[in-house]
């Protein structure tokens, strides 16, 4: 998304590589995805270091014909060819700096194909709970989507469906003056009914448990996500959730007249408990796996194979049998006594 602009600042390419090996530490790394934007199909990738690109490709899915893919453009070492559904791009091809992605070349020129994939990127939100700040969140961006009826009814219908005690919410706003201009922060209180009198108690958000006040902040990224369709990653979605609750997330994305656009969540976890038939389909639950090198694969769970080589059957018990190894991408226990000298 940034490439076009950081090239202009001298920038290198932001590139992290497997460090625990020389060939990986010095060499080129490779990306590709595969996603859907408005009903149309695309493949698109590219190879770098961190100074330049040395391969990039874009493909569009024709349903015409099965699994064909047409070329939109091809990048080798330098040199860019435009497929005739890009021939507007073609006048960029020359343009494109060795350390640009032509994407974001061509994207900030308009060319209505590349801003398709530009977009789909810009929409797909990546959230990192373990760094993200809830709080500050909150104190931001709540306020100002507040504003909106339709988010705010929805957002107090949620409160009420998950059950965590909270009957509403106060935005408080803060102003201050200073020399040169005027700001306005904000503060943010739960309303609790009051078990021994009429009328309601309020706390700052700051005291309410760590799992609530993960909800809020998990609530515009799922809002935004459902009522766009877009794709949203999260990394430990689990983490400070009751297992029923995160089930309940699950199933929104599950639920037809919840997820009408088609919106696809992808979060990495620990639990188990929802590792089941009724919540997952075999395709749908990935494995990751870490050898003893520290490299770390990934695989499909309708892919697995047994030791009798035959696939795992999709009225398995996969978290009983994913405890019990038969899955792999479990933890490597040895004996350890920790009051041992």
């Amino acid at each position: 998304m940034n490439s076009f602009k950081r090239e202009s600042e001298g920038a290198d390419i932001p590139l992290k590589r497997f460090a625990f090996d020389k060939s990986s530490r010095n060499g080129k790394s490779e990306f590709e995805v595969f996603f859907t934007y408005e009903n149309k199909e695309y493949q698109y990738g590219f190879v770098v270091d961190n100074k330049r690109v040395y391969e990039e490709w874009l493909y569009k899915r024709d349903f015409r014909g099965k699994d064909k893919y047409n070329t939109l453009f091809e990048r080798s070492y330098g040199k860019v060819n435009c497929g005739e559904n890009l021939k507007d791009a073609k006048v960029f091809t020359d343009l494109v700096g060795e350390s640009t992605l032509f994407l974001s070349l061509i994207s900030n020129a308009k060319i209505k194909e590349a801003k398709n994939i530009y977009n789909w990127f810009l929409n797909t939100q990546v959230m990192d709970l373990g760094n993200a700040a809830i709080e500050a969140l909150i104190t931001r961006v709540l306020p100002i989507k507040i504003k909106d009826e339709k988010y705010l009814k929805s957002f107090e219908r949620f409160l009420k469906a998950i059950d965590i005690g909270i009957d509403g919410i106060r935005i408080e706003e803060i102003k201050h003056t200073s020399s040169e201009e005027d700001e306005t922060t904000y503060k943010v209180y739960s309303k609790h009914a009051s078990i021994d009198a009429s009328g309601y108690i309020e706390i700052p958000f700051s005291e309410e448990s760590g799992g609530t006040q993960k909800m809020f902040g998990l609530y515009n990224f799922l809002f935004n996500c459902l009522n766009e369709g877009n794709t949203l990653f999260i990394d430990e979605l689990d983490a400070k959730l009751h297992p029923l609750l995160l089930r309940y997330i699950i199933n929104m994305f599950h639920n037809p007249d919840i997820n009408k656009n088609n919106a696809q969540l992808i979060y990495t976890t620990h639990d188990v408990s929802t590792l089941t038939k009724e919540t997952f389909r075999r395709d749908q639950i990935w494995f990751c796996e870490k050898d003893k090198k520290g490299i770390s694969n990934l695989y499909s769970l309708v892919e697995y194979k047994l030791e009798n080589d035959k696939k795992v059957r999709n009225d398995a018990t996969y978290n009983k049998d994913y405890l019990a190894g038969r899955y792999g991408a479990i933890p490597l226990l040895r004996e350890f006594n920790i009051l041992e000298e």
